[in-house]
This record gives structure tokens, C-alpha cells and sequence, in this order.
């Protein structure tokens, strides 16, 4: 392995932030809104059909990864994957947003089912070897840790400008839409637009890093031939998450903030529409002027940056568990708060600018919490693999640390199905149907989503409170374990 790597090419690798977050923007904000209300798609159906592409991506995790670890192939063991799944990812998001006319409610899930299966499988096939390719560019920790930085640098970036494209040019108002979100015609070219910038920010990533990865492959032995015990690793799975404490606690209240954000970000656009009304008029902030909706959008990545960078510094200087819970309690505080207070009616006037900036502090605060708890689940779940280590005498640190992707995955399926069913509930009409969306249906929306991610969020909560690993025991712990590797040394006066 390579000591060290260039600044290029740590850089370009952080286009693969760019990928994820774009496919996180068409699934968390565009899918639900788009087949539900603008195609007419049953709620419970479009939810069952992003569970069932969420699964899928989190099952193939594994096997993707175990494959591209022993492929030998003409481009790579990584970059044959990176550069295949290319086009086939850029053909689905397009098919994503070009239904056929007319097609019936089965035909419809059908389309909706496939195409999203297919951009799941296709970004496992990118992103799975795209993060072993972050381990081998370099052997030093800094070197990864500012890969991290650059990976989130540049999908924040993309995030923006997704959402500028979004809400900014092709979700304007028009005579015959007034609110820009609800013409069918505007997701066509968005679709095209999104695919256009999935194949140059994954060929540029994958291309950064080609030659100076197929230089370390060339130094490897042939691989030895392994095959996936989906038995045992499901066995060894529920060991961790039902008998061993801090796992359990680490799992599942990572598993209900994720289930808890899930349902409200899927539900977000028809809040900021219908419930606060915002809309593509301008905000004056002062050096810039924003669309309501946009700065409401954006604000979310921006906050997460901030947190993202500054976690890395806070954490090794306090308890990780207390930066955790605050960022859970942000997280919580800010996805339900701003439904309630709406309810309450003690918000700004719909549609106002003081409610956009208002909304935009909110979000911006959810993306900070977001982004506390992403660097801090790391940390401990790293921390409790040690743990695991030191009390069983195995190592289980990949399979504890793949509990992190799988579990978010399936809450975040979860999260979205149960959305689908809360419009379905309430009665939410289509934009074929000619319907209006009347404000009890929206405020009945919104009281039942507060009410279940609050329950979600307050679970998972007391379940954090379970976790009992302090950095005090953890430092014993690592001491232990260097004595049980070199008792000799660690015997010696000297050491």
C-alpha cells in the first residue's frame, strides 16, 4: 500500500460524496412526492416499492464488496466495478422520471420497483468498492481522514447545486403550475440533468484514483476464493444487536433516528408547499438573494458540513457519547418541533419570508445533528468492535461496523413506507385527481408524522441511554489488549 497519496488525488476521490448525495436527494426528497402526488401513485405502494429497493441494496452490500475484494479483472478489482456501473446508474435515474403514459396503478409500482432497484444496485456497485479504494490510497491516518473531509466537501457542493437546479430553474412557476413541483413536465429534464451529473462525478472519482490504485492491485497475491455465509452472518448479527449491550444500544437507537428522519424528509416537500407554503420568490438575505424552498433545502447540507468537520476535533477532546446525545437531541428537537409549533400556530405566516429563514435555522440544525451523530456512531461503534475483541477474544470488526450501512438502510426503507401509508391515511390527493389539498388534510399529516417520529426519536433515545462505554473503559481496554499481545513487554518495568 501506498504510505501517502497527492492532493489531486485524494481531491478527485471526494467526487464520490457527490454520487451518494445525489442519489440520497432523489430518493429522501424528489421519489415520494413525484409518483404519489404528481403521478397519482398510492402512497402505501410507492412506500413498499422503496422498501423493497432499500433491502435489496442493503443485502447486495456485502456481496458486492466480498466480489470486487477478489475480482481480477482488466481495469481492476475496484474501477472494473466503478467504471461499469456508469451508464446503467445514468439509464435508471432517467427511467426514474420517464414513465410511460397512462400505465395502470400495477404497471406504475412496477416501473417505480425496477428502476429503483436498479440505481440502488448500480450505486452499491460504485460505492462498495469506491470505499475500499478510501482505505488503500493511503496508509496514513490523516491522509483518510482528509479524504473524509474531501468526500464531504464535494457531495455538499453537489447537494447544493441539485437543489439550486431543482427548485431554482426547473420547478419554476408557470401559468398552468403555480407551485413548480406539481408539473409532470419538469421532472424529465431534471431526471436527464441529475444523470449527466452522476456519469461526470463518477468517472472523474473513478478515473482520480485509477492509476495509483492499479499500482498497489499489481503488488497483491491472487485471491483466495470466498463465498458468503449469509446463515452465519445473520446468526452472528442478532449475537451482536440482542445480547451484546452497547452494540444493542448503539444499533437500535441509530435504527429509529434513522427511521424517524427518513419519514419526515420523504414528506418535506409536501410540507414546505402545503403546510408553510413556501414558494420560488426571493429571499433577501442580504450579499444574496434565494428561493424560499431552495434556502430551506440547502440549508440542511451546510449545517451537516459544519458539524461533519467539527465533530472530528470534538470528539477526541470529550466523551463521544455526550456529543452523540447532543446531536440526537438536535435531530429529534428540530424534525418535529417546527410541525408542532405549526399546529400551534405560533409560527410565522405561511409563505413569508420570516418563516423560510425560520425553516432554514431549523434544517440547518438537523443537518448539524445529522452530522454529530454520523462522525460519533463511527467512533463508537469502532469502540464497542475493541470491546467485542477484548471481552470474546475474536474479531468481529467488519461485521459490527456493517451494522452501521444495513441498519440505516432498512430504517430508512422503513421510514419512507410508513410515509406512504400516512398520505394514504389521511387521504392526500393526486394532482390528477383535481383535487385540493385542503389545510386539514395537511395539518392531519402533519400531526400524525410529528407524533410517530417523536415516539421513534424518544426510543431510540432511551436506548442510547443503555450504552455504558466510556472513553475511560476504553483506554483500559486498548491497555489490556496491548498486553495481551506483548505480556512480556507490558510486564517489564520499563513499560
Amino acid at each position: 500500500m501506498h504510505e501517502r497519496a497527492r492532493f489531486h488525488i485524494k481531491a478527485l476521490h471526494g467526487f464520490t460524496g457527490s454520487v451518494g448525495n445525489l442519489v440520497f436527494f432523489v430518493f429522501d426528497v424528489l421519489v415520494l412526492f413525484y409518483y404519489q402526488r404528481v403521478l397519482g401513485l398510492s402512497g402505501v405502494l410507492a412506500g413498499v416499492a422503496i422498501l423493497i429497493s432499500v433491502i435489496v441494496d442493503a443485502v447486495t452490500d456485502p456481496v458486492i464488496g466480498e466480489w470486487s475484494d477478489r475480482l481480477r479483472a482488466r481495469f481492476g478489482r475496484r474501477h472494473t466495478l466503478m467504471f461499469g456501473s456508469v451508464l446503467p446508474m445514468a439509464v435508471f435515474c432517467v427511467l426514474l422520471f420517464v414513465p410511460p403514459a397512462n400505465l395502470p396503478p400495477a404497471g406504475l409500482f412496477a416501473w417505480l420497483l425496477v428502476t429503483l432497484v436498479g440505481m440502488r444496485v448500480m450505486l452499491t456497485f460504485f460505492d462498495a468498492p469506491a470505499g475500499a479504494v478510501t482505505a488503500e490510497v493511503a496508509a496514513r491516518p490523516a491522509d483518510r481522514a482528509e479524504m473524509g473531509i474531501y468526500r464531504q466537501l464535494v457531495g455538499t457542493l453537489a447537494y447544493l447545486g441539485v437543489v439550486y437546479l431543482a427548485f431554482g430553474v426547473f420547478f419554476a412557476a408557470t401559468e398552468s403550475f403555480p407551485t413548480g413541483q406539481e408539473n409532470p413536465r419538469a421532472y424529465a429534464p431534471l431526471g436527464f440533468s441529475i444523470a449527466g451529473a452522476l456519469i461526470l462525478f463518477m468517472v472523474v472519482a473513478a478515473a482520480g484514483t485509477y492509476r495509483h490504485i492499479r499500482a498497489f492491485e499489481r503488488t497483491l497475491p491472487p485471491a483466495s476464493k470466498a463465498t458468503v455465509n449469509w446463515r452465519k452472518t445473520l446468526l452472528a448479527w442478532l449475537e451482536l444487536i440482542l445480547k451484546i449491550r452497547n452494540t444493542r444500544a448503539l444499533f437500535f437507537g441509530l435504527f429509529l433516528a434513522t427511521t424517524m428522519g427518513s419519514c419526515i424528509r420523504a414528506l418535506n416537500i409536501h410540507f414546505g408547499t402545503y403546510l408553510w407554503g413556501l414558494q420560488e420568490s426571493t429571499v433577501d438575505l442580504g450579499l444574496f438573494q434565494m428561493g424560499q424552498m431552495e434556502l430551506w433545502q440547502q440549508a440542511f447540507p451546510i449545517g451537516n458540513l459544519i458539524a461533519v468537520i467539527g465533530a472530528r476535533f470534538i470528539v477526541t477532546r470529550t466523551e463521544p457519547k455526550y456529543v452523540y446525545l447532543a446531536g440526537y437531541c438536535m435531530l429529534l428537537s428540530t424534525y418535529v418541533l417546527p410541525l408542532f409549533l405549526t399546529l400551534a400556530n405560533v409560527m410565522p405566516a405561511p409563505g413569508s419570508d420570516q418563516l423560510a429563514i425560520l425553516l432554514a435555522c431549523f434544517h440547518a440544525a438537523t443537518g448539524a445533528g445529522a452530522g454529530l451523530i454520523m462522525i460519533c456512531s463511527v467512533v463508537m461503534f469502532s469502540e464497542t468492535t475493541d470491546e467485542y475483541f477484548f471481552v470474546k477474544n475474536i474479531s468481529r470488526t467488519a461485521l459490527i461496523l456493517a451494522l452501521v450501512p444495513f441498519g440505516a438502510k432498512i430504517a430508512s426503507g422503513i421510514g419512507k413506507s410508513f410515509s406512504g401509508l400516512l398520505l394514504d391515511w389521511v387521504g392526500f390527493p393526486s394532482v390528477e385527481s383535481g383535487a385540493v389539498v385542503t389545510m386539514e388534510v395537511v395539518r392531519t399529516l402533519a400531526l400524525y408524522a410529528g407524533v410517530f417520529c417523536s415516539i421513534a426519536g424518544l426510543g431510540g433515545l432511551a436506548m442510547f441511554f443503555t450504552f455504558r462505554l466510556t472513553r475511560d473503559r476504553h483506554r483500559e481496554i486498548l491497555t489490556g489488549l496491548r498486553e495481551r499481545e506483548n505480556p512480556v513487554q507490558s510486564a517489564s518495568p520499563a513499560g
